[in-house]
Parts: structure tokens; sequence; C-alpha cells
């Protein structure tokens, strides 16, 4: 069997398997890990990992979790306080929406606009619980600008065509303090041979 059959083998058990939150938005799947192979030739997506969640309408999204940038919070947020004062590091999560905050964050209520990722993890764009978060002095995990987005179907032919390693999504992983590291680490354990 061809390692790209086994992965999109490996995505279909994920669905099969999935069981959502009752909260937030619920997802149609668990979240999982691709691991950009080191043939993909989209320049937006070489040498990447992107977390990737499955709402129940639409195709997957996600976010990347290895591509930091450089963000000067004032001159991005002129107009917010409490975002302008940040400093923390920003990532590009995609080509899409790049005008668009994402952010995971760790919270025992989930944002009334977020997708559930793994235990207390969410995935949202919901400006007003930001806003709350950071008044009230909450930790967000990370911050992206953008998105990655896949139209229903077009994900799973990425991953037969090899574009694409299928990992389970972790906690470990989502949140590793090194995401520079990353994709080295994980394409070493998606092309790991077990003997």
């Amino acid at each position: 069997m061809s390692v790209a059959r086994a992965l999109l083998l490996l995505l279909v058990a994920f669905i099969s398997l999935s069981h959502a939150p009752v909260h937030a938005q619920q997802t149609g799947r668990e979240p999982v890990l691709l691991v950009a192979s080191p043939a993909m030739n989209d320049p937006h997506f070489s040498e990447t990992i992107v977390l990737v969640v499955f709402p129940p309408h639409g195709g997957p999204t996600g976010v990347v979790l290895n591509r930091r940038i450089e963000l000067d919070w004032a001159e991005a947020f002129p107009d917010d306080e409490v975002l302008r004062a940040r400093s923390d590091p920003v990532f590009v999560g995609g080509p899409v929406r790049m005008d668009m905050l994402w952010f995971l964050v760790r919270s025992p209520t989930a944002p009334p606009d977020g997708f559930p990722v793994l235990a207390d993890l969410y995935l949202s764009t919901d400006a007003a619980f930001l806003d709350r978060l950071l008044v009230e002095k909450g930790k967000v995990e990370r911050f992206f600008v953008g998105y990655s987005g896949w139209m229903p179907e077009q994900l799973e032919r990425e991953i037969a065509l090899g574009a694409w390693y299928v990992l389970p999504a972790d906690l470990d992983t989502i949140l590793d303090p090194d995401p520079d590291q990353l994709w080295r680490k994980l394409l070493a354990r998606a092309t790991a041979v077990e003997t």
C-alpha cells in the first residue's frame, strides 16, 4: 500500500472516530496536524505544520503553527488600546484573509465563535471574547494572521497526491515552545518506518 493511500485511510479513520465536544462550534472530525511533504511546491505551505479543524459546514480550516512573522502590534492595531500594547509572537496562519486575527486560547469556557481543538484549547476569531480575555489578563497561546482553508474534499485530494502527511493533533505539539524546529521533528515522526 502506498504511503499516500495509507495516510488517506488514516484521515478517514479520524472522520469515523470523531467525538466532538458539545460547545462552541461543533466540528465534524477530530483535529489533525498536516506535515508538509518535502515535495510540497506551494510556497505558502513549504516546510509547514498546519493544525486543522473540521467545521460542520464548509471545508477544513486551520492555522500554520511554525511560520513566525515580525509584527509591530502598535502599527497593526493603532485603534485598539489592548492589542497595540501586545508584544506576543505572531504566526502566519495561512494565505487566506491576512487581515483577520486568529488565536489559540486555553479556556474553561468556549469562545462563542470558536472551534474546539483539544481539551480546553480553542481556535477562534471572536474579537469580543479576545478583548474580554486580554482585559482580564488571560493568556492567549498563539496569535495568527490569516488562516488556511480547503474546499470540501480538496484536502483529501492533496493528501492522496502526497502533498501532506497526517498526524493526530496533540497539545504538546500544538503548543511546542520551539515551533521553528517543528517541521523537521514532525517530518521525522511522519516518515518513520516501524520495524
